[in-house]
């Protein structure tokens, strides 16, 4: 009984998520409650775009618990505008917020990669410059982001890999340069061995979870029928990251928590 209760009395942070995201805006007030029911008292929610900073904004100052990150996700590089880096840092300056969603993703061979890391070396500055943490997106682009890493030195302030898909010996590297591994519902796949092992690597006071809501639904009992994620679900995925973690739920979920009102000072207003 004892141990039942200490785990409905923990507390979460989503440190990753998209709000603004059209499939679930009209409901973003029965997500929010539903999520602080389920004990998610903070949710960091990224931009992806110049074209959604004004809803992230907005959903930052209509809701306690939603904290805003702003930057270009590199799928939208085409959106951006002659003046971005200004928007951008006049955004950040202007809001205890964070950086991101940002980074590489070469999973489209056509992409333009050399323009990601132009634009990606741009939200790392600011970052630095502002000393605001940075929600970072890396798919297929992990030898680039080493060597974009190897050049800037470890960031002053620390940020995030969300979403983690790489090694364990990669995770143990990157937190050398200041960052945190963040795991989303992928490490409840039945077949999620990486990311297994990769969790299992991460140092104790580096790991931190996220839904990337609306997307990567977790494989978890009586999935949404809409199968769209939300905040809500992630007490689940910390339960199942916590077993194959082979660490007790409390436990693992009250240093997730610590870990992520570190990373997020800047952006939360504490220590």
């Amino acid at each position: 009984m004892a141990s039942e209760s200490s785990e409905q009395n923990l507390q979460y942070v989503d440190a990753h998520c998209h709000l603004h995201d059209h499939r679930i805006a009209k409901d973003v007030s029965g997500i929010v409650q539903r999520a602080e029911a389920a004990g998610v008292t903070r949710m960091v929610t990224c931009a992806t775009m110049e074209e959604n900073f004004a809803a992230t904004n907005s959903l930052a100052d209509q809701y306690n618990a939603v904290f805003p990150c702003y930057g270009i996700h590199p799928w939208f590089l085409d959106s951006l505008s002659p003046g971005w880096q200004q928007v951008l840092g006049d955004q950040v300056a202007a809001t205890a917020s964070g950086v991101g969603e940002t980074g590489l993703d070469f999973v489209d061979k056509n992409a333009d990669r050399d323009r990601q890391i132009e634009v990606f070396a741009g939200h790392l500055s600011l970052a630095r410059d502002l000393e605001r943490p940075i929600n970072i997106h890396i798919r297929k682009a992990w030898d680039a982001f080493i060597r974009l890493l190897k050049k800037t030195g470890p960031l002053k302030t620390p940020g995030l890999v969300h979403s983690f898909s790489g090694s364990a010996d990669l995770a143990v590297l990157l937190e050398r340069y200041n960052l945190y591994i963040s795991f989303s519902g992928s490490v409840t796949r039945p077949g999620a061995k990486k990311v297994v092992h990769a969790l299992k690597a991460v140092s104790r006071n580096r790991y931190l979870l996220e839904t990337d809501t609306p997307d990567i639904y977790p494989s978890i009992p009586a999935p949404d029928p809409h199968g769209l994620n939300e905040p809500k679900n992630l007490p689940a995925i910390a339960q199942i990251a916590a077993s194959r973690a082979g660490v007790p739920v409390p436990d693992f979920v009250r240093q997730a928590y610590a870990n992520a009102l570190k990373i997020f000072a800047p952006v939360f207003g504490q220590a």
